[in-house]
């Protein structure tokens, strides 16, 4: 009996050894599940700062080329009064800032009722090192403390995070960097900058309507003409 007794036991007590977790096992799992937890929030993460810099990929590339578009139309409806011309000017900062006049305009950027004054494309400068290409209207009837006000207020941002913008004109078979005011009208104005979303350097050309000359005034027709010689001889 007593042995009968003993052996049922034992085989109680390794039932009940066998049916648990050991502390092993169980660290075990644990260390898995992080590890599984680990991946997936990698993968999440990884996926969604994809998807968030694909979006502002997107949204830069949207916000150039309607910066492009917007400037393209300008310097082909710049009237034949229009004029062109470059300044590199010292900002609020104290850093440099370069704007890019059209002066003389009418009915550019949307504004018919600027007529006679001057659009400025200012590159303004940015805490975090970058510019925002900024559009500054100036109408023509300011005086020059008015002028110098409007010059240096924040303006209407077109395109930010840019960085070395630079404007070239082409005139006489070679691009030149300098344009002072009372300059001829360009051929071709070129822009030249660098975006944080976008590898490469961007470049774009924009052309410009040349201008045509007045006509002479023709003779009116209702003159009466001069006499011919009659070619005939006489007898």
């Amino acid at each position: 009996m007593r042995g009968r007794s003993h052996r049922s036991m034992r085989s109680v007590s390794l039932r009940q050894k066998g049916g648990g977790f050991t502390l092993l096992e169980v660290v075990l799992s644990m260390g898995i599940l992080a590890l599984l937890a680990a991946s997936v929030y990698a993968i999440t993460s990884a996926s969604i700062g994809a998807s968030r810099t694909a979006m502002e990929q997107q949204l830069t590339l949207r916000r150039l080329d309607a910066f492009l578009r917007v400037t393209r139309s300008a310097f082909l409806n710049l009237p034949s009064q229009g004029t062109v011309s470059l300044d590199l000017v010292r900002g609020k900062g104290g850093e440099p800032e370069v704007r890019l006049t059209l002066g003389k305009v009418q009915g550019l950027f949307g504004m018919p009722s600027l007529g006679g004054g001057a659009l400025v494309l200012a590159a303004k400068p940015r805490s975090d090192g970058t510019r925002t290409m900024c559009m500054i209207r100036v109408p023509s009837s300011l005086n020059d403390r008015e002028l110098e006000a409007a010059l240096s207020s924040p303006g209407t941002p077109l395109l930010p995070k840019v960085r070395k913008p630079r404007w070239s004109f082409f005139q006489d078979g070679a691009w030149k960097e300098e344009w002072p005011k009372g300059s001829p009208r360009p051929a071709l104005v070129r822009l030249q900058l660098e975006m944080e979303e976008i590898a490469s350097p961007v470049e774009a050309i924009f052309f410009l309507p040349p201008v045509v000359p007045p006509v002479a005034a023709t003779p009116s027709q209702s003159a009466a003409p001069s006499p011919t010689p009659d070619p005939s001889p006489r007898p």
